[in-house]
């Protein structure tokens, strides 16, 4: 047996993951017609590697008895959540339950109340299993910003703070409530718990299909505003499937050694135009490399035209072709420094503009490529604090050159 393990993950299992796809989506060990282990990732190719370096018994017991693997890419991480979901629910793979205690999947389940609340459990009941419990709380989190539930333990008198950010209701908490307005409001509700379900019972595109349906038919009845509302909804409803899918690629590529090694990150400093540099910071295998820093003296602008002060430095530093190319090129500012970055930059390196606030809560990226931009928030944590270590390092690097001329100067 240990010989036949060898020859699965050391052979067989080798050639079965080249030609895996590198995108999110289910993995599925069979042996015969037995379907052995179900599993998801942010990475297919990545995560079936993993298993050549196992030592666990019970992962080694399971390739023993593999005799191929099967992968569906799918189009974001959530979608691979509930596909994996679907998939456990159907096959009931057997070390599924041997790798991981029952007591560890996750559960949606509804309370059977007039206005229904959803939670998490661990205990078999609605929707589920589901593997990865962040991944899961991630998912009801970006949901309840298109169909909002109620959270309340108990009603008051007036409305909740989840109502002004737009994740209540409202009356569904409210003591006092308008027959009017409750009926209205529970409409509402009602449509958004069954968009819920349909979208955790893997049937996203059967959901917006019947409210494109239901768009038409509103604009038919001129009812215009009930239309764009309902317009409005559903690209909501794909941006956030396709704002997962560019956070887990964000996330992971960021930290991924073999696809992003070398990230430069540029700024900008000056007084009204004077004094004006720009600077280049390198961090490689996620370390600031400071040996390979670079520091420009603006030459072409007097004003304070941050935009075209950062294409004079990135056209110099492009000029330079024995430097060692980056993989991801972060640059502080928004979508007019990205646009400008991207009329120098003509080739594929993936550049990011990260806009800031005083506390990085309402930070954005914009990327190259992607029309909306995103919350700095939403990423990994990991990816999410390399970010700012660059950004805040090239900041420091441009102010200290630029206090430096500017001490110079007044000598």
């Amino acid at each position: 047996m240990i010989q036949y393990i060898a020859n699965m993950t050391g052979g067989k299992l080798k050639k079965l993951i080249s030609k895996a796809p590198t995108g999110p989506g289910v993995y599925m060990f069979t042996g015969g017609r037995r379907k052995l282990y179900i599993g998801k990732a942010s990475n297919l190719k990545a995560r079936l590697s993993s298993y050549l370096k196992t030592t666990d018994q019970r992962i080694l017991q399971m390739l023993s008895l593999a005799t191929g693997v099967k992968t569906l890419e799918t189009g974001s991480e959530i979608e691979a959540l509930i596909t994996e979901s679907q998939y456990v629910k159907r096959y009931k793979p057997a070390f599924n339950i041997m790798l991981r205690d029952d007591k560890n999947f996750f559960y949606v389940d509804l309370t059977k109340e007039e206005w229904p609340k959803v939670f998490i459990t661990h205990r078999p009941t609605l929707f589920g299993p589901f593997t990865d419990g962040t991944a899961l709380k991630t998912t009801l989190r970006y949901l309840r910003r298109i169909f909002p539930y109620c959270t309340c333990k108990k009603p008051h008198n007036n409305f909740c703070l989840n109502y002004h950010i737009g994740k209540c209701f409202g009356f569904c908490c409210l003591k006092d409530n308008p027959e009017q307005s409750r009926r209205a409001a529970e409409i509402e509700y009602k449509r958004s718990i069954r968009a819920i379900k349909n979208i955790l019972s893997g049937k996203k595109t059967s959901l917006l299909k019947g409210l494109e349906k239901e768009m038409i038919a509103l604009g038919k009845k001129e009812e215009f505003e009930k239309a764009i509302e309902l317009k409005n909804k559903i690209e909501k409803i794909k941006r956030v499937f396709e704002n997962a899918k560019i956070i887990q690629d964000i996330g992971h590529k960021t930290l991924d050694k073999k696809n992003i090694y070398r990230i430069e990150g540029y700024d900008i400093a000056n007084i009204q135009g004077k004094y004006a540099v720009g600077a280049m910071v390198v961090f490689s295998n996620g370390k600031p490399d400071k040996n390979e820093y670079r520091k420009f003296k603006i030459y072409s602008k007097q004003s304070s035209d941050d935009t075209a002060m950062l294409k004079e430095v990135l056209t110099r530093r492009f000029n330079h072709p024995e430097w060692p190319m980056p993989d991801l090129i972060l640059i502080d500012g928004g979508k007019a420094q990205l646009s400008a970055a991207l009329k120098v930059i003509c080739t594929q390196i993936p550049v990011i503009a990260l806009a800031k606030d005083e506390k990085h809560r309402g930070s954005k990226i914009f990327i190259s490529g992607k029309k909306n931009s995103i919350s700095l928030s939403k990423l990994p944590t990991d990816a999410k604090n390399l970010l700012l270590h660059v950004d805040s390092e090239a900041h420091r690097f441009a102010i200290s050159y630029h206090r430096r001329l500017h001490r110079t100067a007044i000598k």
